[in-house]
């Protein structure tokens, strides 16, 4: 078996191997490109330390040097170098209390969470599989490394990667290792909220993003105000994020704005989120004046997102509405009160002041949406004054 892997990735790896060391892609882009996929980047795994590793590259930042991480940048590319290391035991459910660096690439790959994860390989030696985790790609299965409540002990973040990768992968979970990813889930309360949001909204992206229903059934994310919801549609979305992460926490929260502060969301995050939830939770209006006020408060783009989110997810016939929304942007009708031909303070100089020009400008703008001939300066003002 030969991978054809990008020069950087090959000179990295030549570099090591050329002074004395074992080098190898490891993890994830190993798994990738066993399922025909092109992975996003390329983790390497060395025998040589970390001072090692600096001395032979150029440019090199210590990024996680304790865990013995090095970024070799070549020509601008980042790429993570790590030691082969074994790990001391774990309090927290999340950090080794210890890290070893070893220079047996067998030990390395014992400590890490699935089969399909655990495989390594350079141009030398090709293929290195101690636990069979090519034959579980070809069967589809996700199988941890050894003794699977271990590993969730361990790293309960395990628990989540699990199922994300049964959800973006569309693989089975074996049965001993789901059994004790289930038993194991309340020790996904040692985990940060980060974390979890970040696994969460990968496995949005997944089209089998129900399988994540099991979990969520065992109430670990409760803290989050998450259980179980229906979420067998879902993957009827654009493979967007922002729209998919939507739907996930919508359909399985019971206080959207709980769950987005507890998983500390971003605030860009939110806002989508607390918008899409009250555009989505009142029908579908085939009017254009309806259209338009959507409009107001809310983005364009957010808009389509939900009238999206109501064909796919609600069933809705949103072809109407998707012409009435072209039909307003094409004609430039005002909905939003800076498309007005008129400003505060035009108001201003009319007397008014405060919290009343403000009131005027909404006033003006409701009377501009239901009837966009308004919208001339004269025309506002004689409003106004009369």
């Amino acid at each position: 078996m030969k991978f054809n892997l990008p020069q950087k990735i090959e000179y990295v790896i030549d570099t090591l191997i050329a002074n004395g060391n074992n080098a190898y892609i490891v993890g994830g882009c190993v798994r990738d490109l066993l399922c025909g996929k092109t992975p996003h980047d390329y983790d390497i795994t060395t025998s040589a330390t970390p001072e090692e590793t600096q001395s032979l590259f150029d440019k090199t930042v210590a990024t996680g040097i304790k865990h013995g991480t090095i970024t070799v940048i070549i020509d601008g590319t980042p790429i993570e170098v790590t030691t082969f290391r074994t790990e001391g035991g774990y309090n927290d459910s999340r950090h080794p209390e210890s890290v070893n660096f070893v220079r047996d690439v067998a030990d390395d790959l014992s400590r890490r969470d699935f089969t399909v994860n655990a495989m390594c390989y350079n141009h030398i030696e090709g293929l290195i599989d101690l636990y069979g985790g090519q034959e579980d790609i070809k069967a589809q299965i996700l199988k941890a490394v050894g003794n699977p409540k271990t590993r969730f002990t361990e790293d309960a973040l395990r628990i989540l990667r699990l199922f994300r990768f049964a959800a973006t992968l569309k693989f089975n979970i074996e049965k001993e290792t789901f059994n004790a990813a289930i038993k194991c889930a309340p020790l996904l309360s040692n985990i940060s909220a980060e974390r979890i949001f970040t696994e969460l909204q990968k496995a949005a992206l997944g089209n089998n993003v129900e399988c994540l229903s099991p979990l969520l059934y065992t109430n670990c994310l409760e803290d989050y105000f998450i259980s179980d919801g229906n979420l067998t549609k879902i993957k009827n979305l654009p493979n967007q994020d922002n729209l998919r992460t939507f739907a996930l926490l919508y359909s399985t929260s019971c206080n959207l704005q709980k769950t987005l502060d507890n998983l500390k969301c971003s605030n860009a995050i939110k806002n989508y989120c607390i918008t899409m939830s009250g555009l989505v939770s009142h029908p579908v209006n085939n009017d254009k004046v309806a259209v338009k006020k959507a409009l107001y408060h809310a983005d364009i783009d957010i808009l389509k997102d939900a009238l999206q989110y109501y064909q796919d997810i609600l069933n809705v016939n949103i072809d109407e509405h998707i012409a009435l929304l072209d039909d307003i942007i094409k004609n430039n009708e005002p909905y939003k009160i800076s498309d007005l031909d008129i400003s505060g303070e035009d108001i201003i100089s009319l007397g008014f002041n405060g919290k009343q020009v403000g009131e005027k400008l909404e006033f003006l703008l409701n009377a501009v949406i239901n009837d966009p001939t308004l919208n001339k300066r004269e025309k506002l003002l004689n409003l106004i004054c009369n």
